[in-house]
């Protein structure tokens, strides 16, 4: 019997294409007086969501995206082209 996990676990995978609206203008004070915001988008259909948190959360996990996009464009540059791998 596996022993129970005192923080509850999730996974989310949140796809998103290029062009998405994102909607920033919401923020609010907990009831413990800590600053929260959001970030709503609609990905088109019945597809939307929230990504909600402490300023100081959200960029970091702003920063995390930036760096997963910069890491992607350089592998891509890296990447060779379909003409010089069917020349090889």
């Amino acid at each position: 019997m596996m022993p129970p996990d005192r923080m509850p676990s999730v996974s989310v995978a949140i796809l998103v294409p290029t062009g998405v609206a994102y909607d920033s203008h919401h923020h609010w004070w907990s009831s413990d007086g800590a600053l929260n915001a959001s970030v709503r988008f609609d990905a088109g259909g019945y597809s939307s969501g929230h990504i909600q948190g402490e300023p100081a959360a959200l960029r970091e996990l702003a920063a995390a995206l930036h760096l997963a996009a910069e890491q992607a464009d350089q592998a891509d540059a890296a990447r060779p082209s379909a003409a010089a791998v069917v020349g090889s």
